[in-house]
């Protein structure tokens, strides 16, 4: 196959505009163009901090560049580690202790509630800091006592009330399957519930499509087929996530188009463990309505009350 001078002269062309447009340089409309009277569309280019911004325009505002070891306030929540705070914050443990001198150096976890000074230093593409959960909520602990899931799922029209499957060796209702996951990976009932109204309608919707009733929280793989895979899978998911981020050893995620989010310094164990949860699931749009007030934290209020999360003391205003 062989080109002529015009197909060259155009693939030139192309080269330089691409090269131009990776260096973030204008480029000039060919002089044959404007000869010919055919008005050239201007090529635009992006800069790096545009092309790392998110595809949709975040609810919540990004926090400023703090100064190198600024000092911000902290609140110290349950499970809260120096070394893990000094991960998040993205500074050391040393310098934390420099800055609390009444914290011991053989401390291991900090008491919850206490106040603390840490040192920062700034890392691009922190992510939300509204937290979805607070993480009292999150095990399956005292908070759960006395919630009886059998009685709050037959009091819903949705389709979980009726549903039966074997599982674990046994053939069990919904609310059972549920009860049976809560138990043995030690989280929440009701955030299964949420996750199963909010995603499914599993509480509200007698007849979804049976699609629905095969994969209800989406993740559509033949091993995880039925209501008690599903929600075997989740609870993994989010308790991988929990106790990663709570060791410090999680400190961000990348999103399905390659876009990385960094969580917030200030953000905690449950709030993450559901954002990883979702961002396995959704795409960007879906994933920044899930995560945020008005997601999948409405859904859980409207089942349970707000959750009551003390953000204006753990968490300081972006």
């Amino acid at each position: 196959m062989t080109f002529g001078k015009r197909s060259k002269k155009a693939i030139g062309l192309l080269w330089v505009g691409l090269l131009a447009a990776a260096c973030n340089l204008p480029v000039a409309a060919p002089a044959q163009w404007a000869e010919s009277g055919v008005e050239a569309a201007p090529i635009t280019t992006q800069s790096a901090d545009e092309l790392l911004s998110p595809l949709v325009t975040p609810f919540y505002q990004a926090r400023p560049r703090y100064a190198p070891g600024e000092l911000v306030d902290y609140i110290a929540q349950s499970g809260d580690t120096l070394p893990a705070l000094a991960s998040r914050f993205n500074t050391s443990v040393e310098e934390i202790l420099r800055a609390n001198p009444f914290i011991p150096a053989d401390a291991t976890t900090m008491p919850p509630g206490m106040p603390m000074k840490i040192p920062i230093y700034y890392l691009p593409l922190w992510g939300s800091p509204y937290r979805i959960l607070p993480d009292s909520l999150y095990p399956n602990g005292p908070a759960q006592v006395g919630f009886d899931v059998t009685t709050f799922v037959a009091a819903h029209p949705g389709w979980l009330k009726d549903y039966r499957a074997f599982a674990a060796e046994a053939n069990r209702s919904g609310a059972e399957i549920v009860e049976y996951i809560a138990r043995h990976y030690s989280i929440s009932p009701r955030l299964l519930l949420a996750l199963l109204e909010y995603q499914a309608q599993a509480l509200s919707d007698p007849q979804p499509p049976p699609e629905v009733r095969e994969y209800p929280l989406g993740h559509r793989q033949w091993s995880h087929k039925g209501l008690f895979l599903q929600l075997a899978w989740a609870a993994n998911t989010l308790n991988d996530a929990y106790y990663r981020y709570r060791a410090g050893k999680l400190g961000s995620l990348t999103h399905p188009d390659g876009r990385l989010e960094r969580f917030d310094p200030w953000q905690n164990a449950a709030s993450v463990a559901l954002m990883v949860y979702f961002n396995t699931l959704l795409d960007t749009p879906a994933y920044e309505q899930a995560i945020s007030p008005e997601g999948f934290a409405s859904t859980y209020r409207a089942l349970f009350g707000d959750p009551g999360r003390p953000t204006s003391r753990t968490s300081p205003a972006v």
